[in-house]
């Protein structure tokens, strides 16, 4: 699985980020602080916003041990840590950004309350109730075997912990003539309907299970960040070349699609173990 999610057009070329911080004067070792990676890392909608929303929403606090589920380049753990002062253990599967994501934290100086775990979440070791909040943006559609990782998540919580989750949910399947692109370019091995959604947190275990339709926000938010990106092209061109620029462009443009034309819908999770 970790070969084959480098389709998303998202996912190639995981040292981008540092032509970016190189762009602003930064040296490969260079201290860095949160709010400047802040501005590239947050591979989700609505950046740090959606960040303060789990904050808020779990209640999360300093004593706390929290648990993400696809890290990427470990945004959203370093701003979590650095809000709240909880420890974060940031899983990832892509080897690539999860060694970038390290490096990132020890120049941000949060190596204590960050701990960064290359891993396919299916296999990787986790203490039984170890965590007071589990959180994850954007990924858990990647998992295959829905049941099984909604297990793992409610039996990694302590009783009464939370899962703090955005993700996206099924609509409507494509088009038969793009049914191998949009497997391609999403990546949705666990893409289920809102009922089944539901119906599945409920039978992991989860006392309470709360949803949200992000749906219309999120058509919104990427159909306004094509327009951006479009408005940008020079700029990132002249940082990652015109190829770097096809692979993102493609990739905005398709979410954009997918969401505008209701094959995929987008959901917040707030679920009570």
């Amino acid at each position: 699985m970790t070969d084959a999610i480098k389709s998303m057009g998202l996912y190639p070329r995981a040292d981008r980020i540092l032509k970016d911080l190189s762009n602003l004067g930064y040296g490969a070792d260079d201290p860095v602080e949160v709010a400047v990676l802040s501005r590239f890392d947050q591979l989700h909608y609505h950046g740090t916003d959606a960040i303060d929303a789990a904050i808020s929403a779990c209640g999360i606090k300093a004593s706390d041990r929290v648990l993400e589920v696809g890290s990427g380049w470990g945004g959203c753990a370093r701003y979590l840590a650095q809000a709240t002062g909880a420890h974060v253990t940031a899983i990832e599967l892509q080897e690539d950004y999860n060694e970038i994501a390290a490096g990132l934290t020890a120049r941000a100086g949060l190596t204590d309350r960050v701990s960064h775990v290359q891993a396919d979440f299916l296999e990787v070791a986790l203490p039984d109730a170890g965590f007071d909040h589990v959180v994850s943006w954007l990924a858990l559609f990647h998992i295959p075997d829905r049941p099984a990782y909604l297990s793992r998540i409610a039996g990694a919580l302590k009783p009464g912990g939370h899962l703090f989750a955005e993700d996206l949910y099924h609509l409507k399947s494509p088009p038969d003539d793009e049914i191998a692109s949009f497997q391609a370019h999403l990546f949705p091995n666990s893409l289920v309907g809102w009922d089944t959604y539901q119906l599945g947190l409920e039978n992991a275990g989860f006392q309470t299970v709360e949803l949200t339709d992000m749906s219309e926000d999120w058509t919104r938010f990427t159909a306004n960040r094509l327009q951006v990106f479009h408005a940008s092209r020079d700029n990132y061109e002249a940082i990652h070349g015109p190829d770097g620029y096809a692979r993102i462009e493609g990739f905005y443009n398709r979410m954009s699609g997918y969401l505008a034309r209701g094959l995929v819908g987008g959901v917040q999770v707030l679920a009570t173990s």
